[in-house]
């Protein structure tokens, strides 16, 4: 993959495959490359040459609703300013799997509560996202990827406004994750998180890539 905004290069000559089951860690200082080619990695960029591919289908041609069941996105921490219970939060990542016109009902429901209950989290469902911690709040957006149905979950920087004893929350989740056979690749810039949890690492560096393995 390369990829250049503008005239201003930021990625060259970028290409690994993430196996399934495997917790691969992104590594780089900030400002290295690793927001923008997550979001290559979710086709919300076009890359300059090179290509995404999922079990060897590009995803460039593959529609956005195939791209959501197959890969989901768990962002930076942010502060909500609606008042969603958790399990409607969790609930909003099955609208892939809704038609237009569809409102989720009991199977959708018991789903999302099968998510939470996945990472032990089912008491927080009556809770609402702005009154829980942080940490919480980053395992709802996971719980949300779970019920997505999507294998491979993409997580920039989760732990960067958290606490310490929080960041291991959100790290053992995925270490978790990936030992039920989910694909994660994890943006960080502390090489303990990598040392700790992933099973292989992503380095970059002036726009290549310095390491892989």
């Amino acid at each position: 993959l390369s990829f250049s905004y503008g005239r201003m290069k930021v990625l060259e000559d970028i290409s690994f495959s993430a196996e399934s089951g495997s917790f691969t860690a992104l590594l780089g200082r900030n400002g290295s490359g690793k927001t923008t080619l997550i979001r290559l990695l979710l086709g919300f960029l076009s890359p300059e040459s090179g290509s995404v591919e999922i079990d060897g289908r590009d995803i460039a041609r593959m529609s956005t609703k195939e791209r959501a069941m197959a890969i989901a996105y768990i962002p930076q921490q942010t502060e909500s300013v609606y008042s969603y219970t958790v399990l409607d939060a969790v609930m909003m990542g099955l609208s892939p799997s809704l038609s237009v016109f569809k409102r989720p009902g009991r199977k959708e429901k018991d789903k999302a509560m099968e998510a939470l209950s996945t990472l032990g989290i089912e008491s927080l469902a009556g809770r609402y996202v702005n009154r829980i911690s942080g940490g919480e709040r980053q395992l709802v957006l996971i719980a949300r990827s779970i019920a997505q149905d999507a294998r491979i979950l993409l997580l920039d920087e989760p732990t960067s406004s958290l606490d310490y004893s929080n960041q291991m929350l959100v790290l053992e989740t995925a270490g978790k994750l990936r030992g039920n056979g989910y694909t994660i690749i994890l943006s960080t810039h502390n090489p303990e998180h990598a040392l700790s949890h992933a099973s292989s690492i992503i380095a970059l560096s002036g726009t290549r890539l310095a390491y892989c393995g």
